[in-house]
Parts: C-alpha cells; sequence; structure tokens
C-alpha cells in the first residue's frame, strides 16, 4: 500500500515531466495505436464521405446483390471498397434528417445534447469543437467539399457564426445553404445570385479560414464575413462559372478532392489531412429556384450530362476521372439527360435516374480511391463512408415508403425511411477501409453512430478522445486491438411531415433491443422490438417484456437534457422545432431514479497525469492511481495545479424528489454527467472567471453520476435547495 506522502511525491514528479500531450508520448496516459508498429509510421490521412438520402439497402454489399428483382442497383466500387475494410452493419444515424444528423456528427453529440435539433435548417451548431478543430489540434490540414447547412444565415435568418471555416475547416468549397442542396447544377450569375440566399441560384462557394486565408497570401477576390456572434471571421467568394457550370456536382466534388490532396502533397507532404466530403447524392433535386436555369431538360431528380470519365494510371495529375479543368462538363442541352447504360432498359424514368444517380456516387468513388493508389496516399489513409439519414422518395414517383419499398429496397429488410426513428430511417450503409491497418473482409455487428466518429478519429490521430462526445471511438473494433467501450445510441426528432404524424420521436437502443415512442401515431406507448430476431421491426414486444420497458423507458429521459438548458450544458443557443405539448412535457419531466433492480454506483475516484488538450475521456486512459473515497477531501487541496485529470463517479441519494443544481468553478476543463445527460461541458478556462450551474429536476430515490476533470481542478458541487452539497466528499458538509 503506497502511503500518503509517496503518493502525492510521485503525482508531483509524474506532473513535472509532464511537458507534452501523454497521447503523443505513449504514456500511461494512453493505451499503444495497432499501427505504430505496422510500417505506416505517421498518422493516417483521414476522408469522411457522407452521402445524402442514401439507403442502407441501396449499396450490393449491404443488400441489392441478395435481391430477386428485374432491375437492382449496381455499386461495384463500393463493393469491393468495402470489401477491403470493415462493414459496420448496425452503424446508425442520430437523426433521420439531414439537418439534424449532420449537426451531430460534426459536433459529436447525440440529439439529446447537441444544441441544432429537429429540422432546423441552416441554424448555427455550436463551433467550438467539432470535427475539424479536433484534427487542426492534432496538426491536420482541414477541408469540407459539398453541403453545409449548418453554419446560420439562410433559411434560418440568423447570424452566420458557424460556417465551415469558423468551425475548424482551413477550407471550403461547396454550398453553405441547406436548400441548394436540392440541385446538382449550380452557377453565379452577377446581378441575379445573391450568396445569402437560400431561395435564389445555388452558386458553389469557395471560403477560407481566417488563419488559411493569410496563410495562403490573403488571394484576391474574396470577402471578409464575419456577422454578429461570430468568434473568427470567413473570406469567400463565389467560384466562377467556367469551372462549375453544367457539371454535375457528384463529379465537381470529386474533382475538388483530387485537387486539394495533389496540391497537398506536393507542398506539405508530411502534414496530414482531413477531408470531409458531403456528396448532394442521392438527395432528390427538384427546387427550380435554385437550379441552373439555363439548363434545358428540367426533368426532377437530376443525373448527370455526360458519361463519367475514364479512370487512366497514366495520367499522374488527375488519374483520369472527373477533374477541374472540363472532363465531364455536359453543354445546356445535355445537362440532366444522361442515363447510364445499365439503367436504361428500367421501365419508369424515376427508377432510370435514381439508379443513374447511384452509379455515379460509385464511379465517384471508384476514381478517388484509384486516384489515391496512384499517389501512394492509399495505405496511409483511413477512409469513412455513409449516409445522413434513411432513403426518400422526394421528387419521384410513387412518392413516400412505396417508392423506398417497392423501386430498390433503398430500406433494405427494415422498416421505414427518412424522418421515420425506425431502423430503415436510422440505419446506414457504413464502411471504413484502412488498408494494412483495418482487417480487409471483417463485417461488425457492434451498435454504433454518428457521435463515435469524432473520438475515433481523434483516437486513430494518437489524440485522446474527447469527452466532450457522446460516442466511443471505434478503433478497437475495427482493429481488433484493445477494448471497446460500449456507446449508448439515443435519437430524438420532431416529425417535420411524414403522413404517420409520428410527433416528437424517440429511440434508446440496449443491446439487441431497441425502444422507441412516437408522441403522435402511438400515443407515447412504448415499443419494444428485438432487432436480431426481427430486423424488419414487426413484433412489438412491449406486453411480453414490462420488465425491459420499465428498465428503458427512463432512457428517454435521461439521456437527454431539456432543449431550453442547452445554453446551461455548453453556452450555445439552441435550435429546435416546438414539438408542442409532447416536448414540453417531455423537457419538464423529473428524471425518474435508477430501477431497483440495479446496483448503487459505487464512490471512487482516479487520477491521471498528462497534459490534454481538452478534458479527455479518461475511460481510454490508464490511471495513475485509485483514490480512496474517504481520502478524497485531503489529498485534492495538495495535489498538483497542473498535468493532472480526475475521474469521478457516484450516486446521490434522494430522500425526497428535489430540484439540485450542478455547479463548477475553476480554471480547469468539467465534463459531468447526471445519468447519461450530459449537463455540463466545458474546458479548461470557460469556468475560471463565474461558476456554470445547472439545475436539474430528480425523483426520490437513486442518480448516479460522473464527472472527467482537468488541472487547475474546479470545484463541483451539487446544491440542494436549503444549500447541502451532496458532492462534498465524506466527512465534509
Amino acid at each position: 500500500m503506497i502511503s500518503r506522502r509517496s503518493f502525492l511525491r510521485t503525482l508531483s514528479a509524474a506532473a513535472a515531466s509532464s511537458a507534452c500531450p501523454a497521447a503523443l508520448r505513449g504514456e500511461s496516459g494512453t493505451r499503444a495505436h495497432p499501427w505504430a508498429s505496422a510500417g505506416s509510421g505517421s498518422r493516417p490521412n483521414i476522408i469522411l464521405v457522407l452521402c445524402d438520402d442514401l439507403g442502407w439497402g441501396d449499396l450490393g454489399t449491404f443488400w441489392q446483390a441478395q435481391r430477386k428483382a428485374p432491375h437492382k442497383l449496381l455499386t461495384p466500387n463500393l463493393d469491393r471498397a468495402a470489401a477491403e475494410g470493415v462493414k459496420l452493419t448496425q452503424h446508425l444515424t442520430v437523426s433521420p434528417i439531414c439537418i439534424a444528423a449532420r449537426a451531430s456528427l460534426m459536433t459529436g453529440k447525440n440529439q439529446g445534447h447537441c444544441n441544432v435539433r429537429d429540422s432546423r435548417f441552416d441554424h448555427a451548431i455550436d463551433p467550438h469543437m467539432t470535427l475539424a478543430t479536433v484534427l487542426k489540434a492534432g496538426g491536420y490540414a482541414t477541408w469540407h467539399l459539398g453541403k453545409w447547412g449548418i453554419g446560420g444565415g439562410y433559411q434560418a435568418h440568423t447570424p452566420r457564426t458557424a460556417m465551415p471555416g469558423q468551425a475548424g475547416f482551413d477550407y471550403a468549397y461547396g454550398y453553405p445553404a441547406h436548400l441548394h442542396g436540392h440541385s446538382y447544377y449550380h452557377c453565379f450569375i452577377p446581378g441575379t445570385t445573391d450568396i445569402d440566399r437560400a431561395d435564389k441560384l445555388s452558386p458553389i462557394l469557395e471560403s477560407y479560414s481566417e488563419a488559411a486565408y493569410a496563410a495562403a497570401g490573403s488571394p484576391e477576390g474574396f470577402l471578409r464575413d464575419q456577422e454578429p456572434g461570430a468568434k473568427t471571421a470567413q473570406f469567400r467568394r463565389p467560384v466562377p462559372n467556367k469551372e462549375v457550370r453544367f457539371v454535375y456536382d457528384t463529379d465537381l466534388f470529386t474533382a475538388k478532392a483530387k485537387q486539394l490532396i495533389g496540391a497537398h502533397q506536393k507542398t506539405a507532404p508530411a502534414q496530414p489531412f482531413f477531408l470531409q466530403l458531403c456528396y448532394t447524392t442521392v438527395h432528390g433535386s427538384g427546387h427550380a429556384g435554385v437550379c441552373d436555369p439555363a439548363i434545358t431538360h428540367k426533368a426532377v431528380f437530376h443525373v448527370p450530362g455526360t458519361p463519367y470519365p475514364a479512370l487512366s494510371d497514366e495520367d499522374p495529375e488527375w488519374g483520369g476521372g472527373a477533374t477541374l479543368s472540363g472532363a465531364s462538363k455536359a453543354t445546356a442541352q445535355t445537362a440532366n439527360t444522361w442515363i447510364h447504360p445499365d439503367a436504361r432498359a428500367f421501365p419508369t424514368p424515376s427508377l432510370r435516374r435514381y439508379a443513374t444517380s447511384v452509379r455515379r456516387l460509385d464511379d465517384a468513388m471508384g476514381d478517388l480511391l484509384h486516384f489515391l493508389k496512384l499517389r501512394g496516399l492509399d495505405q496511409n489513409t483511413l477512409l469513412v463512408f455513409t449516409s445522413d439519414n434513411g432513403p426518400s422518395g422526394e421528387y419521384l414517383t410513387p412518392g413516400g415508403l412505396k417508392w423506398v419499398e417497392e423501386a430498390f429496397d433503398s430500406n433494405g429488410p427494415f422498416k421505414g425511411m427518412k424522418r421515420w426513428s425506425y431502423e430503415g430511417g436510422l440505419r446506414e450503409p457504413t464502411f471504413a477501409r484502412w488498408p494494412g491497418i483495418l482487417p480487409a473482409g471483417k463485417t461488425s455487428n457492434l451498435p454504433s453512430n454518428f457521435t463515435c466518429w469524432m473520438p475515433t478519429f481523434a483516437d486513430a490521430a494518437g489524440l485522446p478522445p474527447p469527452a466532450h462526445a457522446d460516442g466511443v471511438s471505434l478503433l478497437p473494433e475495427l482493429t481488433g486491438t484493445g477494448r471497446q467501450l460500449p456507446c449508448r445510441l439515443y435519437t430524438e426528432y420532431i416529425d417535420s411531415g411524414t403522413p404517420e404524424h409520428f410527433g416528437l420521436e424517440q429511440s434508446v437502443r440496449h443491446g439487441s433491443w431497441v425502444l422507441l415512442r412516437n408522441s403522435g401515431k402511438n400515443q407515447n406507448t412504448p415499443e419494444l422490438y428485438n432487432l436480431d430476431d426481427d430486423p424488419g421491426q414487426t413484433r412489438n414486444l412491449a406486453a411480453q417484456r414490462p420488465d425491459l420497458v420499465r428498465q428503458l423507458l427512463p432512457l428517454l429521459v435521461t439521456c437527454r437534457i431539456p432543449t431550453g438548458k442547452v445554453p446551461d450544458a455548453c453556452g450555445a443557443p439552441t435550435a429546435v422545432d416546438a414539438g408542442g405539448k409532447a416536448r414540453r412535457a417531455l423537457d419538464e419531466t423529473p428524471f425518474p431514479a435508477l430501477d431497483d433492480a440495479l446496483p448503487t454506483p459505487q464512490a471512487a475516484a482516479w487520477l491521471y497525469q498528462g497534459t490534454w488538450p481538452w478534458v479527455p475521456d479518461f475511460r481510454t486512459l490508464m490511471p495513475v492511481h485509485e483514490v480512496p473515497e474517504t481520502r478524497l477531501a485531503a489529498i485534492l487541496p495538495k495535489l498538483p495545479k497542473q498535468h493532472i485529470g480526475l475521474l469521478r463517479h457516484g450516486c446521490l441519494t434522494l430522500e425526497e424528489p428535489a430540484v439540485i443544481t450542478f455547479e463548477a468553478h475553476g480554471g480547469g476543463g468539467c465534463q459531468l454527467w447526471v445519468h447519461e445527460a450530459h449537463i455540463l461541458e466545458y474546458e479548461a478556462g470557460d469556468c475560471a472567471d463565474a461558476p456554470r450551474r445547472f439545475t436539474l429536476a430528480l425523483e426520490k430515490g437513486r442518480h448516479p453520476w460522473r464527472a472527467a476533470l482537468t488541472a487547475p481542478l474546479v470545484a463541483l458541487r451539487a446544491l440542494t435547495p436549503d444549500g447541502r452539497d451532496l458532492f462534498a466528499p465524506a466527512g465534509q458538509p
């Protein structure tokens, strides 16, 4: 047993030697990475491909190949890429609608915690910690291509405070307005196009962060844009028509990706890059007001105007395929007319157009992967492919679920589609590919969701996974090395227009079980399904398993925070749909106590040594010491003021219902959970000048909590209405 004096001496010595992040030194603060001795020798480049409305069933490797139908979608390049990596067959979005899904993906927060929820198109995410800011901290170049829609302005009519250049990206090329994703053909007409309007013609905008603009030499033609509330500026300009007009944007964004990668390889070959590539494909296109008016063929659901350019090993600059020099440029007469030969015999225009769009995406991915191999980047690039939500029948006939299930089975064996919080609206066609590091041909059935990519990418970059994120790193599962933490899968959404009138939709996953509740269609009556036995969710087992319903139902309250309290939790303004009585009732529901059948979490604390760029998820790191709860009060004041972290957990027991005020004050970072609700999330310095407070109504009984803190440790209090501090260590008032 180590003595108290020796214990404190050890901590002080360890802290004094901690001059750089433990996660980058491979010390006791992190686990060893599986690629450290695998010959890669460096952090990987990371490419995240996010499609729009692509269904789980749209890819051959997930579903199409097993269909018995006269017309099938063919995706040979995507099937091959998935076979070269790990297929995640139970990977979910966090909401069955694009904006909420993108907001959660970018911030790492589920829809119970994210500041942008539901169908709040163009409202600004909290930009202080995003996929891009995390990887910037690891020295990555960061680029965003394609659809954004989560930066402010446009349909939201709010200040632009979270454009890509204000949310961690060095460079962006695409369209910031959500509505501009309703066209695949973009243009800028001086005197007609308003780059600040969502309902006008859709231009492609090129933008830099403030720092990247200066580093690029302040190129001409860019205007500074910093609206009220924005902490930094962006510099933006419309891209000239000679580059973008009459080019199908799947081709355009692929070509731009290749250009960025090629240029970066020449100018900064030692610096890893993070590319977020957000295709329009296969979202319906049919909004006449934003499409290029010169295009002769006005048919909705846009298709290309030319065949995809052939790939070539003899072209060192582009590798053949899509280029920015016009290889796939159509004309006003040919744009939106070309149907892939494999789809020309399909019986309806909608079938032909949808199949062509999916195949174009497949060609683009084949082009990008070919380019990476040609440039020698294939072995050191982690590529993740996924989609934002379930499939949709927008602008196609017959519409709705009938299109999805009768056309190509785009939702696979699952129930529902976009805007449905059943598996068909939530489960995404997802795979991860990293040759030599991730085993080829592996299939993972681990339940996971979008909030896992922030910690996964941080982990891959040699950084500690942030405690900020609701997800967990998937690297142990993907590589087959290390201990995989579980992830709670929670979804929430206000139905914005389905004929089913679901109202407030919620779901929570527990192993193979999923509990869901809709305030409209089933009047808040819980539905319980075993997805292993019944992936199509045809048998509601709530009546047969009341024990499971009783166990899981409280999670629909305790996995989230009330929508109006988001600013208290993280400091960011909240943007949600009203939701009527159901959302208000949910927000006002006191947290139920821990079920009597579950054990009481024991009070415990662990100390960590290191310097971290944010409060890390200490569960993934190696502690220096466990601290007995009985000694915590005596030890805390004597700890070093820097280079340490603390993970605490315990349980509050209330004899009567009460409203508790949770408070943090001090110079360090603080992440605090009650049950699974993330009620305080602040990094170092945010609580230094004034306390941060969050009030929460708790029912009588036991309420588990945990806190992750970095030095200088904040003072945590849980104050009852009569002023008692429930966090005070044993023996203290």
